[in-house]
């Protein structure tokens, strides 16, 4: 184990690792009271060497971002997307050339959801401790344990990906595994969603008509904004009952805010202005304009069947059938959804693609269901 803690150290070690064929990759943060994540700690591991980067004394970082965009190099992460979108803030670099070890070890089990100690437990034979779940990482300076605990994040990293690869190779899933994997070369995975679209991302938003829902907009899109401007979470300025609420309502003077559900006084004194400027102007909006209503999605009397083809053929080649397609997804091809162009849709391409004509080959009806579905 190595702390890097200057420029010179974190370029040297770059160099070293531009030249290994894989690197492990890890974060520690805490993400408690700010919008954005605050970086305390990152891991490399080199085979079984383990490095720790101490971003509170790095300042610069960009010799890391080289690494994570060289495609020649492997990163290995677990659980990838949210430590890759932490990296590329970090560094200004978006990733290439990662393995996931949590998804591909979905293309050789029942499952992609096990935990990086469930994972190891299934392929190291080594039980990971748990001691420092909840340590503070911008904590100076760190205990020994803590950084013990750092290093096991990424040091069995490298095994682990071996271990996948050969059982996938063993059973005819390496080429869908690998194809996967690209999906954390596009540049939009890690993109901020923007504040105009917040509001479709609400729990409770399907509920509203149109005209509420323009007002939602408005809601969500200022929350956003301020949320990010300010760097705390999204629910510590307004949370998402008091928007839903409000957008219900359509209060229109401060008075009638006290009636809004989870909105404080507190909340109402330093933002109503802008609240009451977010329910006008949602108000305002052309009907033409209005966004619109999410459809329930009725039953297809047909999902179950082809969920459950799905399954049993995913049992057979012993990959997690949650990878292939979400039943609420299927449900809405098989609905033959306008918004759905069934044949850009995921199931017609690629190893989908290939898995779904085995599906079919094996099933009559299901593949008469899938041709009407994509023509």
């Amino acid at each position: 184990m190595k702390m890097i803690s200057t420029v010179q150290e974190l370029e040297a070690l770059m160099a070293d690792a531009a030249q290994a064929s894989a690197v492990a990759l890890d974060t520690e943060f805490v993400w408690e009271r700010t919008f954005y994540p605050k970086l305390g700690l990152i891991q490399l591991a080199i085979e079984h060497d383990c490095y720790l980067i101490d971003p509170l004394a790095v300042k610069d970082l960009s010799a890391l971002g080289k690494l994570t965009a060289n495609p020649a190099v492997t990163k290995i992460l677990h659980d990838a997307q949210q430590d890759l979108t932490i990296l590329k803030n970090a560094t200004g670099a978006l990733p290439l050339n990662v393995f996931d070890t949590r998804m591909a070890f979905g293309f050789c089990s029942d499952t992609s959801c096990l935990s990086l100690a469930g994972l190891i437990q299934e392929l190291c034979d080594i039980e990971l401790p748990k001691s420092e779940t909840r340590a503070d990482w911008l904590r100076r300076p760190m205990s020994d344990s803590m950084l013990e605990y750092a290093c096991d994040d990424v040091k069995y990293l490298t095994d682990a990906m071996n271990n996948i690869i050969s059982r996938c190779e063993k059973q005819h899933t390496k080429s869908w595994m690998l194809e996967e994997m690209k999906i954390y070369d596009d540049p939009e995975l890690y993109a901020e969603i923007p504040p105009e679209e917040y509001f479709m991302r609400i729990k409770g938003h399907g509920r509203l008509k149109r005209p509420q829902l323009a007002v939602l907009r408005e809601l969500a899109a200022w929350r956003e904004k301020a949320a990010r401007k300010l760097d705390r979470p999204r629910n510590h300025v307004v949370p998402n009952n008091a928007l839903i609420d409000l957008s219900y309502k359509c209060c229109g003077t401060m008075d009638k805010l006290s009636s809004v559900r989870d909105l404080s006084k507190n909340a109402i004194g330093r933002y109503g202005d802008n609240l009451l400027k977010c329910v006008r102007a949602g108000r305002a909006v052309p009907e033409d304009q209005l966004p619109q209503s999410t459809p329930r999605s009725r039953k297809n009397g047909y999902t179950d069947l082809v969920s459950d083809a799905i399954r049993d053929k995913a049992a057979e080649v012993n990959i997690d059938p949650t990878l292939i397609c979400s039943k609420g997804d299927l449900n809405n091809l098989l609905n033959n959804k306008k918004q759905i162009r069934a044949r850009e849709h995921k199931l017609f391409k690629g190893w989908r693609d290939e898995f779904m004509q085995k599906v079919c080959s094996d099933n009559e009806k299901v593949a008469e269901k899938m041709t009407a579905a994509k023509e």
